[in-house]
């Protein structure tokens, strides 16, 4: 190839078919890696993974018992924005969730005889508590939960899961139950997160 360059004239080499493809390949690369972080799918799976505080809690009108499958019976409907702590963290491919279910604050006292808590004191301090952990898979806005360890043992069998619609918006993390094994959740109680790193 023959290229003008004032008056002189130079002659230039014909790119190899190896240079033709390296060139090739590392362009394709990072576009074929920026497809992938920009799916949405990639990116709810990312914007999620962090630690989050649970700020909120919707709980539906139901006349149907059934209709929830959920720790919050004890929970008047509606939403309520002065709830007792919980902490929810993802990584990548694990997750940890644990919250303070109970309306009111838990005692903090001793119980009445030292090392001998009573049913009722057990109840009042563990009773409105929930805590599992293990790994969860994103597709779409569906999330499904599988505890390896589990305040609940039913949660651990083999077969076990949680699926949980995800709605990501302002900055809140809102999580919607909507199946277990035992079937559909026509009522599921929304929680809502706030990132806090």
């Amino acid at each position: 190839m023959l290229l003008e360059q004032g008056s002189v004239i130079r002659r230039i080499r014909p790119p190899t078919l190896t240079a033709l493809l390296i060139a090739g390949l590392t362009a394709s690369a990072p576009q074929s890696q920026r497809a992938q972080e920009v799916s949405p799918d990639n990116q709810l799976h990312r914007s999620i993974q962090g630690v989050w505080r649970n700020v909120a809690r919707v709980i539906p009108a139901t006349t149907n018992p059934g209709d929830r499958l959920d720790p919050f019976a004890h929970v008047p409907v509606g939403g309520q924005t002065d709830v007792q702590p919980g902490l929810l963290i993802f990584t990548a491919k694990y997750y940890s969730r644990t919250t303070d279910t109970a309306v009111q604050p838990r005692p903090t006292t001793g119980y009445a005889i030292p090392g001998k808590p009573t049913l009722e004191e057990l109840e009042v301090r563990w009773g409105q508590f929930a805590a599992n952990a293990g790994t969860y898979e994103l597709a779409g806005d569906m999330l499904t939960l599988r505890a390896i360890v589990s305040k609940e043992p039913r949660d651990q069998i083999a077969g076990g899961f949680a699926r949980v619609r995800v709605q990501m918006e302002d900055g809140i993390l809102s999580l919607t139950p909507v199946e277990r094994p035992e079937g559909p959740i026509a009522a599921g109680v929304t929680s809502r997160y706030v990132r806090v790193e």
